[in-house]
Parts: C-alpha cells; sequence; structure tokens
C-alpha cells in the first residue's frame, strides 16, 4: 500500500539522524515556532495513524501507569495558526520581551525548536529549564529561582501551544498531575515500532515466497494478513 511505502521511507530518512535533521523529515518542513512543531506532527500523526492516539501516563508518587487517550486531529487544530508567536522580528532578529516595567527587569526572547535540539539529550527537568532560560535571557540568568519561574512562566503565556500537558488523575492513591506530551517523540516512536513491525512482515513473506519488498508491500491489509499465517507468522 502507498502509506505502508511513504511510513517506510519515513521511517528510513528519520533513523539515521535526530534532531532537527530527524524532525525535518517527519514534519516535511523546519517549523519556526515550538506550538507549530507541535501542531505539523499531531497533523502527520493523524495522517498517518489515524486521530486517536493512545498514550500513557505514570503516577510520579506510587508509579501506577494511566493510560489516557487524545484525538491528534482536534488537538493539532486547537493550537495556533502557521506563523503566530514564531518568537522572532524581521528576518530572524529576535524579539525581546522585558519580565516587567523597570528598567533593570530581564529581557528574553521566546525559545525556538532550535533551542530544543541544542539541548538535545539533557534528561534532568530542572538542568533543562535552566538551560533553556540561559540560551533565551540576555545577559546573566537571575540567580534567584523565584525570578527564574516568573520567567518561565512569562514565556508559556506568550507561547500559547508551545507546550501540551494533559491532566491527569491516578486511580490508586488520587494523585493528580499535568503529564507533558511531546508530539515529535510521540509521532517517532510509533512511527519506528510500526515500521520495524511492517519490516518483519516483508522479512517473513519474502523467506517464504521469494517475493520483493514491493510486490508484498502492494498486497492489501487482509491478504498480507493471510499470506503471514501462511507463512507461520
Amino acid at each position: 500500500m502507498a502509506q505502508d511505502a511513504q511510513l517506510l521511507a519515513l521511517w528510513e530518512a528519520g533513523v539515521g539522524t535526530r534532531g532537527a535533521p530527524r524532525e525535518r523529515s517527519l514534519l516535511g518542513q523546519a517549523p519556526r515556532s515550538l506550538a507549530e512543531r507541535n501542531r505539523l506532527a499531531l497533523q502527520r500523526y493523524a495522517d498517518l495513524f489515524g486521530a486517536a492516539a493512545e498514550l500513557i501516563g505514570r503516577c510520579a508518587h506510587c508509579g501506577t501507569a494511566v493510560e489516557f487517550a487524545i484525538d491528534a486531529r482536534h488537538c493539532a487544530e486547537a493550537l495556533p495558526p502557521p506563523g503566530v508567536h514564531a518568537g522572532n522580528g524581521g528576518e530572524g532578529e529576535p524579539h525581546w520581551h522585558a519580565l516587567d516595567a523597570r528598567d533593570d527587569a530581564p529581557r528574553f526572547r521566546l525559545p525556538t525548536p532550535d533551542d530544543l535540539h541544542a539541548l538535545d539529550g539533557v534528561d534532568d527537568t530542572e538542568v533543562f529549564a535552566d538551560a533553556l532560560l540561559a540560551r533565551c535571557v540576555q545577559g546573566e540568568l537571575p540567580a534567584t529561582a523565584e525570578a527564574r519561574e516568573a520567567i518561565g512562566a512569562r514565556m508559556q503565556a506568550l507561547m500559547p501551544g508551545a507546550a501540551l500537558d494533559f491532566s491527569l488523575q491516578c486511580p490508586d492513591c488520587r494523585h493528580v498531575w499535568d503529564a507533558p506530551l511531546d508530539p515529535v517523540d510521540l509521532l517517532w516512536r510509533v512511527l519506528r515500532a510500526q515500521a520495524e513491525r511492517l519490516l518483519a512482515d516483508v522479512a517473513l513473506i519474502a523467506q517464504r515466497f521469494g517475493w520483493s519488498e514491493r510486490d508484498i508491500l502492494a498486497l492489501g491489509p487482509v491478504r498480507r494478513a493471510a499470506y503471514l499465517q501462511l507463512a507461520g507468522g
């Protein structure tokens, strides 16, 4: 099927890369803002796998896994349209914001996808937050946690759709928390799992019947499943 071939092509383009190159191959373009990045990833997910996305959050208090589902297409449509809150001024120049009206108030720009790529591999949440602020704040990073938190909160207010969180409640301990979602990470994880499963099916049928990948991908799902059964899959 054409979608299976497209899926494998996307997987092949992304499997040997990471960061910005992988993101461009997955989304078909380089997003200018974090909200646009999320919107493009959710749209691509819905186009490839359908609107329903099954997710799992884990309670930080007791470790219980909490399953939930989102409508990827609906979430994408709820995000700001392209070009809104890109975070830069004309011709790529940053637009600086002030935390308040004081002359000595910290000035900052809005983070972009390039900032996320520069911090790829930083897993600690607090370290990542401070490193992101350091990239976006003009001059020295404020020394107090309160000032840094205020800048972060102001950034979020200026960037609707830049961060996606879903409110969950643990069925065991009743703890309530906001589970974050990175749509690009979701898209890649599901794409990789689907591609690897598809390749395993192709390999089994090819080994049993000697057919080419193109011929196997051209089979409809029902016939392919039947041949998989005959091949012992």
